[in-house]
């Protein structure tokens, strides 16, 4: 075979084939990529979705929020200080749904049923725990009353309430279980 000069482009072969077909270990490497990166792949389309969820999610609770501490401030809305005479702070009411309450009274009423049939250690363990949720929620709302655009005391006397109304209800079903 002798090897010639090429002068010009048109001189070139127009076609030539390979020495060997390059498809099949070509085809081969994809699919074991594929193979290889499918579990990765189902992975992350599964888990894609997260994030905007949990941002939908703090949306909601944001807003849930909001509507709950608007619906406990009353509708004139609550006087934070009188800046003419000093500054001192008012406190302001505020009142919670009448459900919550008639619910939250009738729970009161079964309780201090349930404390009085308790031994006295167990009695007064109970009434602490009891006695520090109420102090809890009431420098809540104290501190509401300064500053009751606060999202953050909003929620916690939410949470604050919420957690009383837990503590009550496991009480009140404690002294059901023992009949």
């Amino acid at each position: 075979m002798t090897t010639r000069r090429v002068k010009r482009l048109d001189e070139l072969a127009q076609s030539m084939p390979p020495a060997r077909d390059l498809w099949p270990a070509i085809s081969a490497a994809i699919e074991a990529d594929k193979a290889a990166n499918a579990p990765a792949a189902h992975g992350a389309r599964r888990y894609g979705w997260r994030p905007a969820a949990a941002l939908a999610a703090a949306v909601a609770l944001v807003t849930v929020g909001v509507y709950i501490g608007r619906a406990m401030t009353p509708s004139g809305g609550p006087s934070l200080a009188n800046t003419q005479s000093g500054g001192e702070v008012v406190h302001a009411a505020f009142e919670r749904d009448a459900n919550y309450r008639k619910q939250r009274d009738q729970l009161m009423t079964e309780v201090q049923k349930r404390l009085q049939s308790m031994p006295a250690a167990e009695r007064d363990k109970v009434s602490a725990s009891l006695n520090t949720l109420r102090r809890s929620i009431t420098e809540i709302e104290a501190a509401l009353g300064r500053d009751p655009a606060n999202a953050l005391l909003q929620e916690l006397l939410v949470s604050s309430c919420q957690e009383e109304m837990r503590a009550l209800t496991a009480v009140r079903e404690a002294g059901g279980q023992e009949t």
